[in-house]
């Protein structure tokens, strides 16, 4: 068994990577309302991550004490706004990547993907998420080098 990582007050911190599918096409000011009642959630549990929305698809990554991300994200499996959410990564971590973000956030476009170091066309794709599972690796650093070029 392995030894958790333990952080302040002896919490496990983890990431946590998931895709799904959008259950309609969402505009960026849907989005936008979606952030903001997100972060100030986020806020009062300290959870912090990222959310990448492209053609019908999220990526999100969430950080934070183990059982917080847990409880959001059978929260958000339940969501009606998608379908399909395939869990790409659960970690223990040392420290948040994205610790200084509630929740970062980017509707991406073309350009937005053509301008990403690490761009791959799986993004072009009208997929499935667990299409996107078969590629966990290229998921998440897509994730993080979107965070190093913003």
């Amino acid at each position: 068994m392995q030894n958790p990582i333990l952080k302040k007050g002896g919490k496990t911190m983890i990431r946590l990577v998931y895709v799904s599918s959008a259950t309609k096409e969402m505009h960026q000011e849907e989005l936008l309302e979606l952030l903001k009642q997100s972060r100030e959630k986020n806020k009062e549990k300290n959870l912090t991550g990222m959310l990448l929305y492209a053609n019908g698809n999220f990526f999100q990554v969430l950080e934070g004490e183990q059982s917080d991300v847990i409880a959001l994200y059978n929260k958000i499996i339940k969501d009606e706004r998608h379908r399909n959410c395939f869990e790409i990564d659960q970690s223990e971590i040392e420290e948040r990547t994205f610790g200084e973000w509630s929740m970062g956030f980017k509707y991406l476009t073309l350009e937005d993907k053509k301008s990403l170091e690490g761009f791959s066309e799986f993004l072009d794709k009208k997929m499935q998420p667990h299409e996107f599972a078969a590629n966990p690796s290229e998921v998440v650093e897509l994730l993080y080098n979107f965070k190093q070029n913003i």
